[in-house]
């Protein structure tokens, strides 16, 4: 690890509400993994545990996101717990923007969903392949090589940047693209979660017959500020609402707008309240969520 990522790491850990639930636990995460990673080593250990099978993490150097949830249990235990929580086996959720798939298999390999994974990032694919085969999920994950935008063609992305690389006009790739209209014609999903760096409203843009139809309920969107007004107007409109989250009392809370880093929209809010009432036991790294 490098020195100068020290302080970003203790602040993340510092504020994280499973941390500071078993603290020790963390920190012997911490040491085994940048122990390993010094030695060169790819880990396989368990992760969580749902209604349908146990979830393992793939922890290799550059992985930041799988590292994260090694360290903490979930990175976001609100959109992750949800996640967890609300879903159902035989469900349905897209991931947008999928990275090595921590997201996909926890949809997939502890709740029991199927999932629509698109990556369009070269480099990342074969991390998100790996992690869902880890898992025994092939057959629940579907993964596309695609980005999903306002209207198919294709996008530049960029390269040498492992899990970060985004679409970028100068970008040294071509990707395809096509809409999630188009992508969820015949099985529009239930839940659809996004993480494209800023693209949110274009996504969005291409998901104007989904967001009006009546299967999708829930939305989890990168938030970072710049196009938090495009998003929020798109999904007030078709009758989303903010809320927070908190997987342990399992409360969901009205909010008057977008939060950080991420927000949960959700509509049919009956619906999810009875969801997360009767929802089975969760373990992450063996302690009830």
């Amino acid at each position: 690890m490098r020195l100068a990522a020290l302080p970003r790491l203790a602040g993340f850990l510092w504020r994280h509400p499973l941390v500071r639930r078993d603290p020790l636990g963390a920190a012997a995460r911490l040491l085994r993994w940048q122990a390993a990673a010094r030695r060169g080593q790819v880990l396989e250990p368990p992760w969580v545990e749902g209604p349908a099978g146990l979830v393992r993490l793939r922890l290799k150097r550059g992985l930041s996101s799988a590292t994260a949830c090694w360290y903490a249990g979930l990175t976001d235990p609100a959109e992750m717990g949800f996640v967890l929580q609300a879903l159902r086996a035989g469900d349905r959720m897209v991931d947008v923007g999928a990275n090595v798939g921590v997201y996909a298999v926890l949809a997939a390999g502890a709740a029991g969903a199927q999932v629509l994974a698109l990556e369009p990032a070269a480099e990342t694919l074969p991390d998100l392949r790996a992690m869902v085969a880890l898992n025994g999920v092939l057959d629940r994950v579907e993964i596309r090589p695609v980005a999903a935008s306002a209207a198919p063609g294709v996008l530049r992305f960029t390269t040498g940047r492992g899990t970060t690389n985004q679409a970028a006009p100068d970008g040294a790739a071509e990707v395809p693209v096509d809409t999630l209209d188009r992508l969820c014609a015949d099985t529009p999903p239930l839940l659809l979660k996004v993480d494209v760096e800023g693209a949110e409203p274009d996504v969005l843009a291409g998901a104007a017959t989904l967001l009006a139809g009546e299967v999708l309920k829930a939305a989890i969107l990168e938030t970072a500020g710049a196009t938090d007004t495009a998003i929020e107007a798109r999904l007030r409109a078709a009758g989303f609402a903010p809320f927070a989250y908190d997987p342990c009392p399992r409360r969901l809370t009205p909010l008057s707008g977008p939060a950080r880093p991420n927000t949960l929209y959700l509509r049919d809010l009956p619906f999810w309240q009875a969801r997360l009432a009767t929802a089975p036991v969760i373990r992450v790294f063996g302690r009830a969520l």
